[in-house]
């Protein structure tokens, strides 16, 4: 069988940027994708983004290779004083330099190690516990992008590796679960950019996913009710809905 992803094919929607880093002041180099040029395909049924020829999440973010600072590319460049001073006090002033990104793509093994940074980095700035929460969602799909190359590909991982990064994967979407539940009762829409009722339904996907079958009715329930929504998501919701009830009669039976 042949990989998921191809890496002649993927170094197309690829381009290297230099970067001055926010905390620190080095400059390296970055790899970013030319966005223009992707093309969307149908996402999974948690959101998570899936494009033709290229998993987007590798390229989500900016780690300096120099102080250790890493954070998503869209705030990477937003670091106020206060930050800073505690990237430099948790994070620099433990941070061993790291060869900086060389070649024309990045692979999932890398790509985990720099959204664990930015995990790490996100905590040590105390940022709303929604960032925190969407970097471990991002993690858990990074993962399960990892893991559906090694099925396209027999033999790319170890069997030991393969149990543990599934082990991995379920640790951080349980962590984002939980963290993402805590904030919907604390913060101000919208959360990580979704409205209400597309948050409804991830939580909705989420709370299906650890059989919490009640919670996951009453999560579809609100998108079905919210008036104003795509007929798209509506649909989506009704659908999942119908799965729920359908896998917690099966269960109640058993």
């Amino acid at each position: 069988m042949s990989v998921l992803y191809d890496v002649e094919e993927e170094k197309k929607y690829t381009y290297a940027k230099k970067i001055n880093c926010t905390n620190c002041g080095a400059q390296f180099q970055d790899l970013r994708l030319l966005n223009g040029k992707l093309r969307r395909k149908e996402p999974d049924m948690d959101l998570r983004p899936r494009f033709q020829f290229v998993d987007s999440l590798k390229y989500g973010v900016t780690a300096c290779p120099f102080c250790g600072f890493a954070a998503p590319v869209k705030s990477f460049e937003r670091l106020t004083s206060l930050q800073q001073k505690r990237i430099r006090e948790k994070i620099t002033s433990q941070f061993m330099q790291r060869e900086p990104l060389s070649g024309e793509t990045i692979d999932y093994a890398t790509a985990m190690g720099q959204y664990e940074l930015a995990l790490v980095c996100a905590m040590a700035m105390e940022v709303p516990l929604s960032e925190q929460a969407h970097l471990c969602l991002q993690l858990s799909w990074l993962i399960r992008g990892r893991l559906e190359e090694a099925d396209a590909e027999p033999g790319l991982l170890e069997e030991d590796l393969y149990k543990q990064l599934q082990e991995k994967e379920e640790r951080y979407y349980r962590q984002a679960y939980d963290s993402l539940s805590k904030a919907f009762t604390q913060e101000d829409f919208p959360i990580c950019g979704m409205d209400q009722s597309t948050f409804d339904y991830l939580l909705a996907v989420m709370s299906f996913h650890f059989k919490e079958y009640d919670l996951a009715v009453r999560y579809c329930g609100n998108v079905v009710q919210e008036k104003g929504i795509s007929a798209k998501l509506k649909d989506k919701a009704l659908m999942l809905k119908d799965e729920i009830l359908a896998e917690k009669k099966a269960s109640e039976e058993a």
